[in-house]
């Protein structure tokens, strides 16, 4: 095996950002004041307030450092691409331009997951959202041994991952096969829905994200999984159908496409 792979910083350009890359639409109708509902979820989870220090690694375009701000939270955000910390500087910049609002501001540091530069023992929360299936295996947990260091004792990870790869072998051909009754062609490989799929490198599943969090050393940790989607636009029927496949237990494991996890040092 490599272990000197990576993705280069050249594939998360602005385009990926604004086109492709989950909540783009809402950023762009509002500069991160607007959450996407996968990161509102994250958010939701994060439980912050005022006067905790939030590290946010693969910060991409700002939301959550914006919204950190605002609550009176230290929030730090470190990505290696140089577009997503341009559009973050861009989030902030338009925030403290209104004047409208208290906002304690960011730091935004260009830098890579593996070789966070802070001293132990810094950060009440670290955020890993949509970050660790663009690392290899070796980087992830490189990364996850950096964030447990960085982490206050009792400190929280927080995690959310697509997709689940459990969906993607067993609940998207089922799912493709009820839309071809409907007279609609989804690819045999779901990947080929995205433009960007090169940069998925370490897809997971529930099991293989527990595997890894129990190798770093989090005192105790957990994994789940939470479709936030509402399925809005789908036909009545197929709306409650996809409610109940991706929420009830049993069978959500294979319908459900969002993998989250907290970790605790």
């Amino acid at each position: 095996m490599n272990l000197n792979r990576f993705i280069s910083s050249a594939n998360y350009s602005k385009e990926y950002f604004l086109t492709e890359s989950d909540g783009w639409a809402e950023y762009l109708a509002s500069k991160g004041l607007i959450l996407p509902p996968r990161l509102q979820t994250v958010w939701n989870y994060l439980d912050i307030k005022p006067g905790l220090r939030i590290l946010d690694v693969g910060c991409g375009r700002g939301e959550i450092l914006v919204h950190c701000g605002l609550q009176n939270a230290q929030a730090v955000g470190i990505d290696y691409s140089p577009a997503a910390l341009e559009l973050a500087c861009d989030s902030i910049r338009e925030i403290v331009k209104t004047g409208k609002y208290y906002f304690k501001m960011p730091g935004l540091i260009l830098g890579n997951a593996q070789w966070l530069p802070f001293p132990n023992n810094t950060f009440d929360r670290v955020v890993m959202s949509d970050v660790i299936e663009h690392l290899y295996q070796s980087e992830l947990e490189s990364a996850l041994r950096e964030v447990h260091r960085v982490l206050v004792p009792g400190g929280m990870l927080l995690v959310h991952t697509m997709p689940n790869l459990w969906y993607y072998l067993y609940g998207y051909p089922l799912f493709r096969l009820v839309q071809k009754l409907r007279g609609i062609q989804l690819p045999a490989d779901p990947r080929e829905r995205y433009c960007f799929r090169e940069v998925h490198v370490n897809e997971q599943s529930p099991r293989s994200l527990n595997t890894t969090l129990s190798r770093i050393g989090f005192s105790r940790w957990r994994v789940w999984l939470y479709d936030y989607r509402d399925y809005a636009g789908y036909p009545p029927i197929m709306r409650f159908a996809m409610r109940l496949l991706t929420r009830l237990p049993g069978i959500k494991q294979i319908f459900c496409d969002d993998i989250f996890a907290v970790a605790f040092k």
